[in-house]
């Protein structure tokens, strides 16, 4: 059982960090889900098919920080200062280029986190993570033209945001 959950963990990891990372805004935070996941995971892998691994285990973290957030009762967002210090820039690139490109995610990331937690799911799912739209909707619960009108209506918000930002300047 060690190996395969090893395996199982090499496959699985970056992906459940990736996504715990975007609901919490804090890497400790994200570590801890994905610990909680997996300990999880441990005790219930005999009762899991592998195909169900990757959804389950998003599952757990998603549940554990609902649970976490409902018992703070109020959601707080990790300051934008201290996630642009997490993204890792391009050292191959010129000073400036890195500033730009900097930029232009420092826009991007402050511009989804105007959006409701639901929609920027869907986008983080789609866009970062590279889901399917089929398995986000088995993921989310939602029907498969559910999930496009959402995702479409998020872009179209995220447009928005991003435009009015551009002509304030």
């Amino acid at each position: 059982m060690k190996p395969e959950l090893a395996i199982l963990y090499e496959q699985y990891a970056k992906e459940c960090w990736l996504y715990a990372f975007s609901l919490t805004k804090d890497a400790a935070l994200a570590e801890d889900l994905v610990s909680e996941a997996f300990y999880q995971l441990v005790k219930s892998l005999d009762n899991l098919t592998k195909d169900m691994i990757k959804f389950w285990l998003l599952r757990v973290i998603k549940n554990r920080y609902l649970d976490e957030q409902r018992q703070k009762k109020r959601w707080q967002m990790t300051s934008f200062e201290q996630a642009k210090s997490q993204v890792i820039l391009n050292s191959s690139a010129s000073p400036l280029e890195q500033l730009l490109h900097s930029e232009k995610k420092n826009r991007l990331y402050q511009a989804l986190y105007l959006l409701s937690a639901p929609e920027r799911e869907l986008l983080y799912l789609f866009y970062f993570l590279d889901w399917p739209t089929k398995e986000i909707a088995t993921f989310t619960n939602l029907s498969l033209g559910q999930v496009k009108i959402k995702m479409y209506r998020s872009r179209q918000k995220l447009k928005e945001i991003l435009q009015d930002e551009t002509t304030k300047f």
